[in-house]
C-alpha cells in the first residue's frame, strides 16, 4: 500500500500537466509543482484557499477560476480551453475536471490543465493564413470576372445572375431543411463564378457573334454592291445588253436582301434555306472585270445555319471553353473544401444521358453540384436579355424547355423541381 502511494505521489509530482484537487466546497487541497509553475502561484497561495477567493484576487484570470467554480457548484465535469495571464503573457490552458467519489458520493474534484499556448497560436496562425488564402481566392475570382466583363459584359452579367440564383437557392435549401449545404456553399459559388473563365481564350469574334455572318456581312454586301456597279458599267459600254444587265442587277438586289434577311433571322425555314443554297452558284463581277462566286464556302455555311449564329467549327471553338476552364482551374491547385471547384466548373455542359460535352459523362459520374450548375447556366442563358445573338425568353417558357430536357434524361428532375419551387430564379 505504501509503495502504491509512493508511485502515485511520484506521478503527481512529476507530471507535466498541472493538477489541483478540491473539496466540494471549492477549497484547494492539493497542487502539484506543474500547477504552481503554470499558474505562477505558490502552494501557499493555492492550498487551503477557496476558488471563489482566488477569483476575486485574480480578476485578469476570471475565465480560469470561474470554470473551476462552475465545475464545483454545477457538479458537472468540464472540458474547456481558457486564457490565463501571468507576467503580461497570455497562455491558453486546456482544463479538464472529474469528480472523486467514495461509496457513490462525490467527495471532491480533481482538475488537470495543460499549456496549449503553442498549439493554439499555431492553430490561430493557420486560421489567419486560411483566411488570407480565401481572401486571395475571392480577389482572384473578382479579377477573372473583371477580365471577362472587359471582353464581353453580357457574359459577366450571366455569371453574376447565376451566382445570385445559386445563393438564393442554397439559402432556400438551408431554410427548408431540404439539404445540408453549409459545407459546399463557398466552393460551389466559387465554381459558379469561375465556370466560364475558359472563355477568356475564346476569340471575341466567335463568342460575341451576333449574326450568322458576323463581321463578314460587310464584305458580302460590298461585294454585291461592286457587282451591281460593274453591271452598270457593262451596260454603259454595251447598251444592247440592257435587258440582260437589268435582269442581272435585279438578281443581285434580291440576293442582297436575302443575305440581309438570312443573316439575322431567328430561325431559317426550309424555303429560306433553299433560296440560300441557290446563292452558292451565283457569281458577280469584280472591279477588274473577273467573275467570282457571290459567296464563299464559309458564307454559304454560315447563312445556312437554321437556328443560332455559329458554324460547326465555331461551335466547337466555343464549346472548348469548358476544357480551357478545367485546365486553367486545375493549374490553380485547389485543395481542401475547394478541391472539386475545377471539376464542377469544367463539367457544366455535361448531360445525364451522356449527350453533353466535352467528355460525354453521364449518370452518377455527374455530382449534385454539377447538375445544379448546369440548370442555373441553361436557365440564365435562356432568360438573359442582354445577349447580342438572341432575344430573351420568359421564365415560363424557359422552365418548359428545362422540363423537356429533364424528361429526355438530360437534366436532374428533382433538382429542377426544387429550384422552381424555391423561386430563387425570380429577379425581384
Amino acid at each position: 500500500m505504501e509503495k502504491r502511494e509512493l508511485v502515485f505521489e511520484n506521478v503527481i509530482e512529476n507530471i507535466s500537466d498541472g493538477i489541483l484537487t478540491m473539496g466540494m466546497d471549492g477549497t484547494i487541497l492539493l497542487a502539484n509543482p506543474s500547477a504552481t509553475k503554470i499558474l505562477g502561484l505558490s502552494k501557499e497561495r493555492l492550498i487551503g484557499r477557496k476558488i471563489a477567493k482566488l477569483l476575486l484576487e485574480q480578476e485578469e484570470n476570471d475565465d480560469f477560476f470561474q470554470c473551476l467554480l462552475d465545475a464545483v457548484y454545477s457538479k458537472q465535469t468540464i472540458v474547456q480551453v481558457v486564457p490565463y495571464f501571468h507576467q503580461g503573457e497570455e497562455k491558453r490552458l486546456r482544463v479538464v475536471s472529474s469528480f472523486l467519489e467514495s461509496g457513490g458520493e462525490k467527495i471532491g474534484l480533481i482538475v488537470t490543465f495543460g499549456d496549449l499556448t503553442a498549439l493554439v497560436q499555431l492553430s490561430e496562425r493557420n486560421e489567419a493564413l486560411n483566411k488570407k488564402l480565401t481572401e486571395m481566392l475571392d480577389r482572384f475570382v473578382q479579377v477573372m470576372i473583371g477580365a471577362i466583363e472587359a471582353r464581353t459584359p453580357y457574359n459577366a452579367n450571366h455569371t453574376k445572375s447565376m451566382v445570385r440564383y445559386g445563393m438564393k437557392y442554397l439559402d432556400w435549401l438551408e431554410q427548408t431543411g431540404a439539404r445540408e449545404v453549409d459545407a459546399i456553399r463557398k466552393p460551389f459559388l466559387a465554381s459558379v463564378w469561375l465556370h466560364d473563365v475558359g472563355k477568356l481564350v475564346v476569340p471575341r469574334s466567335v463568342m460575341d457573334k451576333a449574326t450568322r455572318l458576323g463581321a463578314r456581312e460587310r464584305d458580302v454586301l460590298h461585294r454585291i454592291e461592286i457587282g451591281m456597279l460593274c453591271e452598270q458599267l457593262r451596260l454603259a459600254r454595251e447598251p444592247a445588253l440592257e435587258a440582260e444587265v437589268k435582269e442581272r442587277i435585279e438578281e443581285l438586289k434580291n440576293a442582297m436582301e436575302l443575305v440581309k434577311t438570312a443573316n439575322v433571322a431567328g430561325f431559317l425555314t426550309d424555303d429560306l434555306l433553299e433560296k440560300v443554297e441557290k446563292l452558292r452558284d451565283m457569281q458577280c463581277l469584280t472591279a477588274d472585270g473577273n467573275a467570282i462566286p457571290l459567296l464563299n464556302e464559309y458564307e454559304v455555311e454560315a447563312l445556312s445555319i437554321r437556328r443560332g449564329t455559329l458554324t460547326r467549327e465555331e461551335r466547337k471553338i466555343v464549346e472548348s471553353h469548358v476544357v480551357h476552364t478545367r485546365e486553367m482551374l486545375e493549374q490553380m491547385g485547389f485543395s481542401g473544401e475547394y478541391e472539386q471547384v475545377s471539376l464542377w466548373a469544367g463539367e457544366h455542359h455535361e448531360y445525364l444521358d451522356g449527350s453533353g460535352y466535352p467528355a460525354g459523362l453521364q449518370g452518377e459520374a455527374l455530382p449534385w453540384e454539377t447538375r445544379l450548375l448546369t440548370i442555373l447556366d441553361i436557365y440564365d442563358s435562356l432568360t438573359a436579355d442582354d445577349r447580342p445573338y438572341k432575344p430573351a425568353m420568359t421564365s415560363q417558357r424557359a422552365f418548359q424547355i428545362l422540363e423537356g430536357m429533364s424528361v429526355d434524361g438530360k437534366l436532374d428532375g428533382e433538382i429542377l423541381k426544387s429550384f422552381y419551387e424555391s423561386k430563387a430564379w425570380e429577379k425581384n
